[in-house]
């Protein structure tokens, strides 16, 4: 098996999408009856895939706040590939990416508790408090985020 973690291109934007629905995590386009959802696009400027013998495995992106401030956007796994140590090497190459830009703090919201121990436990994050969700978006049956930070500064991959 051979695995390579790269920049998203515009013929992985299909495939991405494909993932993150999986897990209910596709951003949806606002409309008359969701005027804001949690996530309305894909960037592929900001996004990294996960390439299994050509296949697109997993995606990663993140959203650029401020010259300082960004936020993960989505971290998705296909299912047939999980416990691969994929999701780490995506969340690692947007992480590096953001450094390089010089960010300095990174915003991240979850709903599954796995995750948050997760990014706590292998990144450094702390937990800063929570944000109600807008929509059924990711795990249906929880109706809030867990709202992440992590340093930048004294952060070391």
């Amino acid at each position: 098996m051979s695995v390579k973690i790269r920049k998203m291109r515009s013929e992985d934007y299909a495939a991405s999408m494909q993932i993150l629905d999986k897990w209910n995590m596709a951003p949806v386009a606002p409309s008359a009856t969701l005027q804001n959802p949690e996530r309305s696009e894909l960037d592929i400027e900001h996004s990294f895939v996960a390439e299994r013998d050509g296949v697109i495995v997993g995606v990663s992106s993140y959203i650029v706040h401020s010259p300082e401030l960004a936020e993960t956007a989505s971290l998705a796994v296909d299912p047939s590939c999980q416990g691969l140590g994929l999701g780490y090497q995506l969340q690692l190459a947007r992480l590096r990416e953001m450094q390089a830009k010089g960010i300095r703090k990174v915003h991240t919201e979850t709903d599954r508790e796995d995750t948050i121990a997760w990014y706590m436990r292998k990144f450094g994050y702390v937990r800063v408090g929570t944000n109600p969700k807008k929509h059924d978006f990711s795990l249906a049956d929880v109706d809030e985020w867990t709202v992440l930070q992590l340093d930048l500064d004294t952060y070391q991959p």
